[in-house]
């Protein structure tokens, strides 16, 4: 990966992606050991998330790249903690195959944010960048699993929630990859 322009990572961005990928981090804790002390800890992240995007709204540079990796920050976390609420609300949170998922997203998020950090380091910004998107990836296969595990259950209504909380972690999994995307954009490489 070359880098075709100079972009030190705004400091707004780089809070913001620590409080995404704290997100994710406490969601991956929650999905393991599902409790109620675990799904507060995933709502305040995401609140947390929530003030970052703000700040990164309100104060942060006006390059057009920086606004959509936020963007896609922003859905990755509230995706995330959504995922997470209403599996507290349908009682689902110990369904196979959604620690495993919340883990690949948390390991994903924290290559994002160690790819963000290395900006300025083209080969080591272009493995983490990979990693991420390789986190992704298995995140994707994880939930497709816990998809033909759900629909495999007997108990219908309890497939609907499971696969109700699987499309909120797919829509954090394809942001968290949309959020990748732009960073190569950003740095001018071709990780795909």
């Amino acid at each position: 990966m070359s880098r075709r322009r100079s972009s030190p990572l705004p400091e707004a961005l780089a809070s913001q992606a620590r409080a995404c990928v704290a997100v994710a981090t406490q969601a991956a804790h929650f999905f393991r050991a599902p409790s109620e002390a675990g799904a507060y800890a995933v709502h305040q992240a995401g609140l947390q998330a929530r003030r970052e995007a703000a700040a990164m709204t309100e104060r942060g540079p006006r390059g057009r790249e920086w606004r959509k990796i936020s963007r896609a920050l922003a859905e990755a976390a509230q995706a995330q903690a959504a995922g997470a609420a209403e599996a507290v609300r349908f009682g689902v949170a110990d369904a196979p195959g959604l620690a495993a998922s919340c883990a690949s997203l948390r390991d994903c998020g924290r290559e994002f944010g160690a790819a963000l950090e290395a900006l300025g380091d083209g080969p080591r910004c272009e493995a983490l960048l990979v990693a991420a998107k390789r986190g992704a990836l298995v995140a994707q296969q994880r939930q497709r699993l816990a998809r033909d595990a759900a629909l495999d259950a007997p108990d219908a209504v309890r497939d609907l929630k499971v696969r109700t909380v699987l499309r909120r972690l797919e829509a954090a999994t394809e942001a968290w990859q949309q959020a990748v995307d732009c960073v190569v954009e950003v740095v001018g490489g071709g990780v795909g």
